[in-house]
Formats: C-alpha cells, structure tokens, sequence
C-alpha cells in the first residue's frame, strides 16, 4: 500500500485521467491558457480517438497526451514534459504543424484548414535568462506585428520558474499551475484556494489513489522508471561525449546510454512479469532483444 494519499498529477497516467477524460477540466486548461480572441471561450470541444495517438511511454518526442477539437474543427494539442531538453521546442513545431497538415486528405481545399493550438507544460529552462514563465508564440509579419498568420498558436509554460515565484496571482492560469507544481505525493492537505475553485477542486480529487485500479498504479509507477531511465541514459551520454571532446563521442555516448537504459528498462519489466510482446512495445527493443535478454 503507498504511504501516500495522491499522486502526482504531471505524470501519463494522472494528466491523462484528469484531462483526457473529462472533457470540462480540458476546456477549462485551455480557456485559462490558449491566446483565444477576445470574447472566446471553449465550451464544445471532443476528444480525438485515443487510437490516433501514439502509445509508447519512453517516447516523449512524439507524443501528445491530450488532443481535442471543437465544432468548427480548431485542434487542441497538450502536452506534459518533465525530462526537457533542447530540441524540445522543434518537435513541439514538428506535431503542431503536423495535426496541422493532416486535417486535409488529398485533393482538399487549403480553405478547409483550420488553427491548431498547442499548449505544453514543460519541467526545465526554456528560455535561460528570462524570467516568465508564460511564452505564447505565433507567426507574425516581421516588420508589422498586427499582421498575424493564425494557423498555428504555440505556448509553452515552465512549471519551474512558476514553483520558484516570491508572489503568485489568483488567475485561473495560476491556479492550474498551483496544481502542477503544488500537488505532489507529499501533499496531504491541499490548499484552501486551490479546494476553492470546483474544477481545480475536482482535478485534485482524481489525483486521490483510490480512484485508480491495479493497473494504473502500476503504470504510474513504470512512468517514474521510465523518465528516470531517460534522465539517466541523458545523463550517460553527456559524460561520455564530454570525455571525448567532439561531437561524435556525445552522438555516441547518447546513443549507447539510451540502448542500456533502454535494456533496463525491458529487464525490469520482465522481472515484474509483463509479457515480452508488451515489453518490446514499451521499451522499444526487437522482440529478438527481448528474448536474448529473457535468456540471460
């Protein structure tokens, strides 16, 4: 039994319970967040089918957590990033553009496109030397800001320069970034302001473990591994290219330290049992790899 009363909630499991199934909490994230028009408020938004999505929990270079689209075909992208790292930004542009691409089938009609906004929490320094946390872009005449190209809306908040703020405001916006970065598995008694707020309020109560079965919590727990695992093979592979002084020795520490972790990763799994099918998915090994390590 965990020694704990919730979870954390920027984690696969929790992001997606709260906000990839209940459409209410989704509109009231991207109301408080998205640089909407004036007068704008997003009320009958739907989730896209879960099986458009990708489905590997090592990933973060490809995944969406939660996509939504209104009635008049505006997409919504969210995503949650703990293990940051530079080229971060570029495949938030890469997905954007993406979903933005393929609402047309061939043959289509470039008028039928319609504005896909993206909105990503991110647990790392986006932007050393600024301090705002809160960075909406879009695609704006360079000599005349009035002049914009809606199609695509990116922002990006960073959870750990809002944690680190002297002074918070009570905005909506501060009020989900007060859950982000204040309801952990320490917490056991949330803040009256956040309790306050019924949507912020009903967010914290699906964070309560007993509202999650077997199955998640187990899939919470091989979340935490896998963004350690990450983490580390990061971690192994700086060093290593650090040691050799050329970018061809940190290409290549990087790359081997993702294969062990990698190996760790499937190793432990199959220690708790899984199906080596299932571990093949996960960790993105051959299922041939899979067996070797089976037979080890």
């Amino acid at each position: 039994m965990t020694p704990y009363k919730y979870y954390s909630p920027v984690t696969d499991v929790t992001f997606r319970k709260v906000f990839g199934e209940h459409i209410d909490l989704a509109a009231s994230l991207l109301n408080a967040f998205l640089p909407l028009e004036d007068g704008r408020v997003i009320t009958d938004i739907q989730y896209v089918p879960p099986e458009m999505m990708p489905d590997n929990p090592l990933r973060k270079n490809s995944i969406v957590d939660v996509r939504c689209e209104d009635s008049a075909g505006t997409t919504f992208l969210v995503e949650m990033q703990l293990n940051w790292d530079s080229d971060f930004m570029q495949r938030v542009v890469f997905n954007t553009s993406k979903a933005y691409v393929k609402q047309l089938d061939k043959g289509e009609s470039f008028h039928l496109l319609q504005p896909v906004y993206s909105l990503n929490f991110v647990q790392g320094d986006l932007h050393k030397g600024l301090s705002e946390w809160y960075h909406p872009y879009q695609l704006v005449h360079i000599y005349h800001s009035d002049r914009v190209f809606d199609g695509l809306k990116i922002v990006f908040a960073e959870m750990g320069k809002y944690e680190n703020l002297t002074t918070k405001g009570d905005s909506k916006k501060d009020l989900w970034m007060r859950y982000f970065t204040e309801m952990t598995e320490k917490t056991r008694k949330p803040a009256p302001e956040l309790l306050a707020d019924p949507e912020v309020a009903k967010a914290i109560e699906l964070l309560e473990i007993i509202n999650y079965s077997e199955a998640e919590q187990d899939l919470y727990d091989r979340y935490w591994d896998a963004v350690s695992v990450e983490a580390t093979w990061k971690s192994i592979g700086w060093r290593e290219g650090e040691k050799s002084g050329m970018r061809q020795g940190l290409q290549q520490g990087m790359q081997q330290g993702e294969a062990n972790a990698k190996r760790l990763l499937a190793h432990n799994m199959l220690a708790k049992g899984l199906k080596p099918n299932l571990v093949a998915e996960i960790s993105g090994l051959t299922e041939s790899e899979i067996m070797t390590l089976t037979r080890k």
